[in-house]
């Protein structure tokens, strides 16, 4: 809310102290002795203040190895996450009321943004990444049982832009590696997620780019996002905080509309599994999402799954249900069940599913059952791989064109943890596992799990079937005319080989 700037941290709290020393002297014959006292001052600020009153921090770079941590495995290990939101991708609704204090009424996104802000676009995003996550964030985050970040990214930050593209293309990776370094030392693990891809593969603000005529499914853009893929494999393999990288979510939300644009995201899928693969023993897992294909989502993606199942796994599915919203509800009983129904569909298809967005926003605030609530979703969603709230931080808007206008606290963790909506471990010494266990539960036990049952049937399944096999069926070439347009930017090749042939090929 807009009185915090850390999680359950006020913004008067010793994060802004300053201290003045007074210095008394006492002589001695011919000695001084000083001694410092140092009266802490605290001070309140807005919430635009507690964007430009912290210094950059500086990344970990100059570390050169650390001792591996274990490899995340998705099928034992349980994710219990929070997204890092509007830090290295704004997302004006989360923080509206300093988006328009900098950059208008007018800006929408971050295109936007920094197009308004022009040369002062650097000072003000750089003092936003080292203001809306820090140290102090995930300390608190981890107190609460955190065990993964999802840190949403824009490609701008790992590859050169492209007129008239406007964004900032620099100091978001200094801040990840200071995320990293915050997270190694908490044994907490980060899914990297392309939140915004070249040409915006939604046409959403939340992608970089708000617009009605998204370029993503051009081949060029297509090649593009082989680039970016073959950029972050790359900054992982030479990171020392490798490790931790859990899993990367290849791309947030994509909407295709036709059968050709849903063609070019299973090519897609398959050239970044392909990709990052290639990291060998270091190749974190693949998240991956339906892209609101018609239908029966689960027949139309069966094969895909099916071809690349492994032990443990690599590949994992990936949805944003939120259970008594879009619109708001207020049945309770009817809350919860959405939940259970939501959380039994996912048990027979070929691989696990990680819930990467999800919050507490319904039609009702009341403490008790946001805990009920809360409680139920994450039971719910680790019979799986486990789940990742949205988000950190929401900050109250009083101009609310985009902010939630109702509940935005809801979408809030670090108000919904003051408020006492989140349910914590009970120790420091509480296992993931024992803490999930002692949650309340509406859902009964897990249903039984069955990776190797068959594909679903019925008229919708075999009309997404249909449909699946006709989009694979312009694959072949699909993925031509991506090697061409990738070699005529200045390429080596699509895929995996999407690097600039000057070797220029990202930012790090």
């Amino acid at each position: 809310m807009s009185g915090y700037s850390n999680l359950s941290i006020k913004k008067s709290s010793s994060l802004k102290r300053r201290a003045p020393f007074f210095i008394f002297c006492f002589l001695l014959a011919l000695a001084a002795i000083i001694i410092p006292i140092v009266i802490v001052k605290s001070h309140h600020s807005t919430v635009s203040d507690s964007h430009s009153k912290k210094s950059p921090q500086t990344g970990t770079s100059n570390v050169k190895s650390l001792p591996a941590k274990k490899k995340w495995d998705f099928d034992n290990d349980k994710i219990v996450g929070l997204n890092l939101g509007n830090w290295l991708v704004l997302e004006r609704w989360m923080a509206e009321d300093w988006f328009v204090e900098k950059a208008g009424p007018d800006s929408w996104d971050e295109w936007s943004f920094t197009l308004a802000l022009g040369s002062n676009a650097s000072k003000v995003l750089e003092e936003h990444w080292s203001s809306w996550v820090t140290e102090i964030d995930v300390e608190k985050a981890f107190q609460a049982g955190i065990n993964t970040f999802r840190v949403p990214l824009g490609y701008w930050a790992f590859i050169p832009t492209v007129s008239p593209e406007p964004y900032l293309t620099k100091g978001q990776l200094a801040h990840l590696e200071n995320l990293c370094k915050w997270s190694y030392d908490r044994n907490i693990y980060l899914i990297l997620d392309l939140h915004g891809l070249p040409g915006s593969q939604n046409g959403e603000q939340q992608s970089g780019h708000n617009t009605t005529a998204p370029t993503f499914y051009q081949a060029t853009n297509q090649a593009r996002s082989d680039q970016l893929v073959k950029a972050v494999v790359d900054w992982i393999d030479q990171s020392p905080y490798y490790s931790i990288i859990s899993a990367i979510e290849v791309i947030n939300e994509p909407r295709p509309y036709t059968t050709e644009q849903r063609a070019m995201i299973r090519a897609y899928y398959e050239r970044s599994y392909e990709t990052i693969q290639s990291l060998g023993q270091k190749a974190p897992a693949m998240l991956f999402s339906d892209g609101f294909v018609p239908g029966d989502k689960f027949a139309y993606w069966w094969d895909f799954a099916a071809s690349h199942q492994t032990t443990p796994p690599s590949l994992l599915y990936t949805d944003h249900p939120y259970p008594g919203y879009f619109p708001a509800q207020t049945n309770a009983q009817d809350i919860l069940n959405q939940t259970c129904v939501k959380g039994a569909k996912y048990a027979n298809f070929p691989v696990s599913t990680v819930i990467t967005e999800w919050s507490l926003r319904t039609g009702i605030q009341e403490t008790q059952f946001e805990r009920t609530h809360y409680q139920a979703q994450l039971s719910t969603w680790s019979w799986y791989s486990g789940s990742v709230f949205w988000s950190i931080r929401t900050l109250d808007s009083k101009v609310a064109v985009l902010a939630d206008k109702v509940a935005q606290y809801q979408w809030s963790f670090e108000s919904l943890l003051e408020r006492g909506s989140v349910v914590s471990p009970t120790s420091k010494n509480q296992s993931t596992t024992d803490f999930i266990k002692s949650l309340q539960t509406p859902c009964g036990p897990p249903p039984t799990i069955n990776r190797h049952g068959t594909i679903p049937q019925g008229t919708e399944a075999a009309k997404a079937i249909a449909e699946s096999e006709a989009a694979k069926a312009m694959m072949a070439g699909i993925n031509k005319s991506i090697e061409q347009a990738a070699i005529s930017f200045g390429l080596m090749g699509s895929g995996s080989k999407a690097v600039l042939k000057n070797s220029a090929n990202s930012k790090f």
